[in-house]
C-alpha cells in the first residue's frame, strides 16, 4: 500500500494547540473501564509499550467516558 502525497494537508498548530497535544502516560490506559474524570472527546492519549518499543495511541470517546485503540 502506498500512500498518495497529494492526499496529505498540513495545518498550522498555532490555532489548534488544545486539539494537537498528546498526552503521554506511564501506565497502559484501560479501553473497558469508564474514565475518572470524564476527558475532552477527541483527546490523544500515548503509552510507551516497553516489551514491543511502540508507542501505543488512544482516543477519548465522543461522550468523554472510554478510551478507544487508534
Amino acid at each position: 500500500m502506498t500512500i498518495n502525497r497529494t492526499s496529505l494537508t498540513a495545518r498550522s498548530i498555532t490555532s489548534e494547540t488544545d486539539n494537537m497535544i498528546i498526552e503521554m502516560r506511564g501506565d497502559e490506559p484501560s479501553t473497558t473501564t469508564n474514565l475518572d474524570p470524564p476527558q475532552p472527546p477527541g483527546k490523544m492519549i500515548g503509552y510507551y509499550n516497553g516489551s514491543t518499543g511502540f508507542v501505543e495511541l488512544y482516543i477519548v470517546s465522543a461522550n468523554g467516558l472510554r478510551l478507544l485503540a487508534v
